[in-house]
């Protein structure tokens, strides 16, 4: 096996508490989901291909806290290579043999750790994924006032999140529209704890009193997802993201939390508002 070093350890990571820089507005969702992501360095001119990636230390992206783990970890490294790849060449044109070649071992090498570069990606979009969330219910517990302020304030993070990504990271935010559109694992897992957030909420709106709900808590949950998607799908996000500004994405938040105070939202009702 090669010795030579990672390319990108010669790249210096920031702290992960950078904020990414200054905020399109000063509301507290997108305050509190900026300072989960570090900063992001300006990609500069786009390599032709990942080979001459490979070559430039200073295309090194700088990497969330959560994929700051032993290098000396081999799945690790592949997946710290693969997102410098990502950043500078996009997805579609990363191969097995570029990530060997960034790595310093051999194309079967990266077989051992993953079944293809299908599952490598879907690790990586994973990682990004959990951020958003991580994002969001840090959002939801700063704004905790209420129910509906815990519900909107997680609509929003999520929506502040992903925005972060298409705006700054568009190379991530296409990786993530594939995932949903295709539904990879990472995706259909994505969902299921999006439901599972969101349906605690519920829940616990309801014991309260602070929400009629029509239906099972988690039954609700969904429907508050499907009337959202144009906040929280990436691959809606990515392909709609100049349709609303800010204020206008936090008031469909804020109109589907405002709906379970009286009756449960469906999202043909939630839609005709939003438009």
């Amino acid at each position: 096996m090669s010795s030579r070093p990672l390319a990108s350890a010669t790249c210096p990571v920031p702290p992960a508490t950078d904020p990414i820089g200054p905020l399109t507005h000063h509301s507290q969702t997108e305050f509190a989901t900026a300072h989960h992501f570090a900063a992001l360095r300006n990609p500069g001119r786009v390599c032709s291909s990942p080979a001459e990636a490979a070559d430039k230390p200073d295309a090194s992206p700088r990497l969330y806290g959560a994929l700051q783990c032993d290098p000396r970890d081999n799945a690790t490294r592949i997946i710290i290579e693969v997102e410098r790849l990502l950043r500078i060449c996009g997805h579609h044109k990363i191969t097995v043999a570029d990530i060997a070649d960034a790595c310093g071992f051999s194309a079967a090498n990266v077989y051992r750790y993953f079944s293809s570069r299908r599952a490598i990606l879907d690790a990586l979009a994973a990682h990004y994924l959990r951020e958003t969330e991580r994002a969001a219910v840090a959002c939801a517990f700063r704004n905790s006032h209420s129910a509906r302020d815990r519900l909107s304030c997680f609509l929003a993070g999520l929506n502040a999140s992903l925005m972060t990504f298409a705006d700054r990271e568009p190379r991530v935010s296409e990786l993530l529209a594939d995932a949903t559109a295709e539904q990879w694992p990472c995706y259909t897992n994505h969902d299921a704890r999006l439901v599972r957030h969101i349906t605690e909420i519920l829940a616990a709106a309801s014991a309260s009193g602070e929400f009629r709900l029509e239906g099972e808590a988690e039954q609700e949950a969904r429907r508050v997802k499907a009337a959202a998607c144009a906040l929280i799908e990436p691959d809606v996000v990515s392909s709609c993201r100049d349709r609303y500004d800010a204020s206008t994405r936090e008031a469909v938040s804020r109109l589907i939390a405002t709906a379970l105070l009286n009756q449960s939202v469906s999202p043909s009702r939630a839609s005709r508002h939003a438009d």
